[in-house]
């Protein structure tokens, strides 16, 4: 895993700031910081691997995916699911792969 390139792609696709975090245990951060304060990190560990094969976890994408979707390529990633309709409720839904080879989702009401 590559923690620089990987703060650059979410930096860009989230629209978020990061704040570099090493308090010498081996697991190097980034700190991902909104308008609420921090609400999230990166972390890089000796013994993570990033997987396409693992959970998927969904954020939101505010009122409309399709402008998170719309970074993903330029920043380096892959759109996986293009943005479609959820079937079972309201919304909408779509995935990608990060710089990293995770796969990511993203659920929006519009």
């Amino acid at each position: 895993m590559d923690l620089k390139r990987a703060t650059a792609f979410y930096e860009a696709v989230l629209g978020v700031t990061t704040t570099p975090e090493d308090i010498g245990d081996g697991q190097p951060k980034s700190l991902l910081s909104g308008p609420d304060g921090v609400v999230g990190s990166i972390a890089h560990g000796p013994d993570w691997s990033p997987s396409p094969d693992g959970i998927v976890i969904y954020i939101s994408g505010g009122d409309d995916l399709q402008v998170m979707l719309d970074r993903v390529v330029p920043a380096g990633g892959e759109i996986v699911e293009p943005k479609q309709p959820v079937a079972a409720t309201q919304g909408y839904w779509g995935r990608f792969r990060d710089t990293e080879g995770n796969i990511i989702g993203v659920l929006s009401p519009h």
